[in-house]
């Protein structure tokens, strides 16, 4: 497949060295300034809305609202919900229908797709939107309905789209309630869920989890009787019904090839981080990693695990290098374990799975990074799922980050590489966290019979992007090859097994470990910096870029395996080498405000007969808020990067987006190829011919959803800027320095402690 111009390999480059720290630059609020409205937007007139339109617009909510008669008698207090369907070109915010759903009284409900806005009525409402349709014609009221395609209702088909089967057969699901936008309706709606299940004698508990209303989990389903079931399956204030979803570790240790030679040795010099390892448990028998063990937290006892998957895990958090013979791909980094036994060798079901967790990290909040080496199902295109609401709601309350893997495909056909044929391979949940790493494999060794060669994405590691085109996985790592016909061997991981063996392996599962370590020990070392807390999304925006920094530029299908690439070393997530010159910026956004860098410092080893003539790698993540009942529009804010040519007040950006080329303008293009509302954002591009540029900047902005309250506090954002010469010139990071020191931002070194060496 072909690639984008660039080195092939990060090892034909400088190596990082520890006395060019990456520079942190704190944020100043003189570097923000107000910004006007952007041009274009407002209300356009998409399509002729005449008589004929109005007609059978309404005729589509007369029908919507007649299939949901049934439920609103059963329930003549609660909100029906509709599903307006909108025109692709009237998906941005700027041309939503808000006027006329204000105007009719009715309540937003958040969104299933991106194309379907839900609102939420009663009778009144539903009559008033029916007379608006057929008989207002202001401007504004006529750009919205041009914007609607149709009318459909959310009933039982959207409620309960698996059907009441799937449920009895599980037994225990999971009921999540309509959030609308005035609390005392929320409040009644939620009056009324509790009370029906206590008339219908249905066990239940709540599960807080982010802003908004409890998720609800409910238990015996299947010993419902069919009319019981049909008056909760008929509720109309139930955004979904649906089973209680499993959540597995993989296993796929092979016999062993042999005992254990030797510990994981630990430097007594050297200060580890700590990897929380939520999985099956680590054997007390695994006496080579025994000193790296220094915690544990049990919820799960034999025979409910075998200890298989947590040991092979902790192995490679321990001495992934050591177990491996030192490989070059694979990082020496090592971290000390701590051990939460929380998941069962067969399997563990969403409840039990999140109550431990939350237990979990709330006694061990001070261990920043948490391994998650377990998958469920695919991810949703559409919503992200509840297990991964759980991750994001849990590393705001305690920032931590979490390192989640993304999941093994092992159905038939066998993926090869490159492959374009679609597959059901989607990142498994929950991989699709907005706020965790989430890791992919790679193969690491040729060897006969394995079905991917060294570099290539392994055939089981799951594929982005997440829901709505959310980029995934973040990156990737050595995860272990496969043989045929689907067996470990040569070309696989060597993990330490229960009976303190080694064995090969392979899966995500591993890929995950390896970067957990590497992430924990980038924490620690900015850890005690004067003007800077680190956070989950500094610590991933470091893990990112360095996995930019070490890999080529992939294309769009490439992203879709690779992420941003692997990770090389620890020292690439905190120290330039002599041809590059890296500044991590805190950019605190607020919306309707510009926050801009200008003029940024050109190192004058990349100046060429007046041009600029290198690479420009950035990163950017950021936390933004989300909300567990908007659907496809969890993600609330969204920040626009760019870094270009100053012209007055106006900035013309020379390093687009990845996937930003051939986009249409239209919202859902946006999404797909720009990855706009994604909270990481990735900027690359080479000027080998050089590109003149007078005076370089980098700005960024903020925006919020429709309905998204203002917010209280500014939004933090972490920008990587990468400047690096395209022929190893040494006197990069020296220039840049200089011209830094020429500009005067006030700057410090990065890193506080040097991250372990070997």
């Amino acid at each position: 497949m072909a690639r984008k111009k660039g080195p092939e390999s990060a090892q034909e480059r400088p190596s990082p060295r520890t006395d060019n720290p990456f520079i942190h630059v704190p944020f100043s609020p003189k570097d923000l300034s107000s910004v006007g409205r952007p041009p274009g937007g407002g209300k356009k007139l998409l399509v002729p809305v005449d008589d004929e339109y109005r007609r059978i617009l309404s005729q589509s909510l007369l029908q919507a609202s007649t299939a949901l008669s049934g439920e609103r008698e059963r329930y003549p207090s609660q909100l029906s919900t509709f599903v307006l369907r909108l025109r692709e070109k009237g998906i941005a915010k700027s041309h939503r229908p808000i006027e006329l759903t204000q105007e009719a009284g009715l309540q937003a409900a958040g969104h299933a797709k991106i194309d379907e806005m839900l609102v939420s009525a009663d009778g009144s409402a539903i009559s008033a939107l029916h007379n608006l349709i057929l008989t207002r014609k202001t401007k504004v009221i006529t750009a919205n309905l041009s914007v609607i395609e149709g009318v459909e209702p959310w009933g039982r088909a959207r409620r309960n789209p698996s059907g009441p089967t799937e449920l009895r057969q599980k037994g225990r699901g999971l009921l999540r309630l309509f959030q609308y936008q005035r609390s005392d309706f929320n409040s009644i709606n939620q009056e009324a869920i509790l009370r029906l299940l206590k008339l219908l004698h249905i066990d239940y508990s709540e599960i807080p989890i982010g802003r908004g209303l409890p998720l609800i989990a409910i238990r015996h389903v299947d010993r419902l009787d069919d009319s019981a079931l049909e008056s909760l399956l008929d509720y109309p204030g139930a955004r979904q019904i649906y089973a209680e979803p499993t959540f597995y570790s993989r296993n796929s240790v092979s016999v062993p090839v042999t005992a254990a030679s030797g510990s994981a040795t630990a430097s007594a010099s050297t200060v580890y981080p700590t990897v929380a390892v939520f999985d099956t448990g680590v054997s007390t028998e695994a006496l080579a990693i025994a000193d790296w063990v220094k915690s544990r937290d049990t919820y799960v006892l034999p025979p409910d695990t075998n200890f298989e998957h947590g040991t092979a895990v902790a192995s490679l958090v321990a001495g992934a290098a050591h177990f491996n013979d030192g490989h070059a791909w694979i990082s020496p980094t090592q971290a000390y374990v701590h051990d939460v036994c929380g998941l069962e060798a067969a399997g563990s079901s969403f409840g039990e799975l999140e109550l431990r967790l939350r237990e979990a990290v709330q006694r061990r909040p001070d261990i920043k990074v948490w391994n998650l080496s377990l998958g469920g199902a695919a991810c949703d295109e559409q919503s992200f799922s509840d297990m991964s609401m759980a991750l994001d709601d849990l590393s705001d309350r305690y920032g931590v980050l979490f390192v989640v893997a993304a999941g093994n495909y092992l159905d038939q056909p066998r993926r090869t590489w490159p492959n374009p044929a679609q597959l059901a391979d989607r990142v498994s949940c929950p991989g699709e966290s907005v706020r965790a790493l989430t890791v992919g494999s790679i193969s690491h060794v040729d060897a006969a019979g394995a079905l991917s060669a060294a570099g290539h994405p392994t055939p089981y590691s799951r594929c982005g992007p997440g829901p709505v085109f959310t980029p995934k996985p973040d990156i990737t790592h050595v995860g272990g090859g496969v043989h045929a016909p689907w067996a470990a061997g040569p070309s696989s991981l060597k993990v330490l097994t229960p009976n303190n063996h080694l064995g090969y392996g392979f899966g995500t599962s591993y890929a995950a470990p390896i970067a957990s370590a590497m992430a924990a020990n980038a924490w620690l070392a900015v850890t005690g910096h004067g003007a800077l807390t680190p956070t989950p999304a500094l610590v991933k925006a470091l893990m990112i870029h360095s996995a930019q920094l070490s890999s080529p530029d992939y294309d769009a299908f490439e992203r879709r395996y690779h992420g941003a690439g692997r990770p090389e070393a620890i020292l690439k997530c905190l120290y330039d080498s002599d041809d590059s010159f890296t500044m991590v910026f805190q950019a605190d956004l607020v919306p309707g405000m510009r926050w801009r860098k200008t003029p940024y410092p050109i190192p004058n080893a990349l100046i060429h007969n007046g041009k600029f003539r290198g690479e420009i790698i950035i990163t950017a993540a950021y936390a933004p808020p989300v909300d567990p009942g908007a659907g496809s529009e969890y993600v609330r804010a969204n920040v626009e990067l760019s870094f270009g040519e100053i012209d007055g007040n106006n900035i013309k950006g020379k390093v687009p987006m990845d996937g930003e080329e051939g986009q249409s303008g239209y919202e859902a293009a946006q999404v797909e190829h720009g990855s706009k509302w994604s909270p990481v954002k990735v900027h690359r591009k080479s000027f080998p011919q050089g590109t003149a540029v007078e005076t370089w900047g980098l700005q960024a902005t903020a925006m919020l959803r429709a309905f998204e309250p203002s917010l209280t506090h500014a939004l933090p954002v972490t920008i990587i800027v990468t400047l690096r010469a395209l022929d190893g010139n040494p006197d990069v990071r020296s220039d840049g320095v200089r011209a830094l020191t020429q500009a005067n931002w006030i700057h410090s070194a990065l890193p506080v402690r040097t991250p372990i060496r070997t």
